[in-house]
């Protein structure tokens, strides 16, 4: 029982002792952030995307969560939605601008109602066992250059085990004298996910190989994802546009399970967020949206006034190896407490 009872804790040591290494690299544009000198991250401000992202996303086991387009040509990858890249919080309308859509995808004449957010600084770094963080601002700016929102965002990097975890928190501080956010459907904290983690409907897609070349993809075995929620609710059409605490999906990499989840937290402005799930392979939670995902209802608007401030937390599980949804709330509830 001794021998045992030593094993198990010299396991969870090991575990616990994952070292977490923050990595600032502004001359690519990027920080780095690994797990014991593996990939597990990077926060971005590529010139190709309009904000910034994590980028890519990986597993314990190495598998990547994250869509490689328009940043990296990977075999099945899909070609649409390209404003749409790694994970990042981005919202479709303030003051009628949108954040969303942007991208170099775009023509001059649509970029005219389109915002960027704009990375403005590397604040802090810090590495450790088990953690890591990184503090980086951002200026969400208009069509005309000119900034509505000042952007402060804490990321936590966690590594135990199989099991890899981001906490996000944003807050945004209005620099103009009147900031309205919109009701609209596109937002807000979101991963865009790779075909493994798309729904086996997804087919007849235009699709990229790792050289590039476009084809339709037809039916595919690769679609794995299982999309569910906080609710009991599965498959997109039944999660979106409703209100939950916490989205997931999960799917096959090869031989690796691998669940990835995001959580709401009751802290958030109209907590809980609509699920803008969809099973192209996107997961996204939005505060904001009302009457976009259900016309029955009144439309939606906050407001913030020069100086005002909103708050936003949020965690991101990737996970290794099967895991039911009661694992998932419990992973929930440890992120509350």
């Amino acid at each position: 029982m001794i021998k045992i009872l030593a094993t198990v804790l010299a396991s969870a040591m090991m575990a616990a002792a994952q070292y977490v290494n923050v990595s600032s690299k502004q001359a690519e544009r990027r920080v780095d952030v690994a797990v014991d000198g593996k990939p597990f991250t990077s926060y971005r401000w590529d010139e190709r995307i309009f904000r910034p992202v994590l980028y890519p996303i990986l597993s314990s086991g190495g598998s990547f969560v994250t869509r490689g387009f328009p940043l990296e040509a990977r075999n099945g990858d899909t070609i649409d939605h390209p404003h749409q890249v790694g994970s990042s919080l981005s919202y479709g309308n303030v003051n009628g601008i949108d954040f969303w859509n942007s991208s170099t995808f775009r023509t001059a004449e649509e970029m005219k109602h389109m915002g960027r957010i704009s990375h403005t600084a590397v604040v802090s770094t810090n590495s450790g066992d088990g953690r890591g963080e990184l503090v980086a601002t951002a200026a969400w700016t208009g069509p005309d250059g000119s900034m509505i929102l000042f952007e402060k965002t804490r990321y936590v990097f966690y590594a135990s085990g199989l099991k890899r975890w981001i906490d996000r928190e944003t807050k945004l501080t209005a620099v103009i004298d009147d900031v309205t956010f919109g009701d609209s459907k596109e937002g807000m904290f979101a991963i865009h996910l790779p075909s493994e983690l798309e729904q086996s409907d997804q087919t007849k897609v235009k699709v990229t190989t790792a050289q590039g070349t476009i084809s339709e993809r037809g039916s595919s075995a690769r679609l794995s994802g299982v999309y569910s929620n906080s609710e009991g609710l599965a498959g997109e059409d039944k999660i979106w546009g409703t209100l939950g605490k916490w989205a997931a999906v999960s799917g096959k990499f090869g031989s690796e399970n691998v669940t990835v989840a995001i959580f709401d937290h009751p802290s958030n402005t109209n907590f809980p967020s609509r699920m803008m799930v969809r099973g192209y392979g996107l997961l996204a939670l939005n505060p904001f949206g009302q009457k976009q995902y259900d016309p029955k209802l009144g439309e939606r608007k906050f407001f913030l006034k020069r100086g005002d401030s909103i708050t936003f937390r949020h965690r991101m599980l990737i996970a290794s190896g099967v895991i039911s949804n009661s694992s998932i709330e419990d992973e929930y509830k440890k992120f509350i407490q």
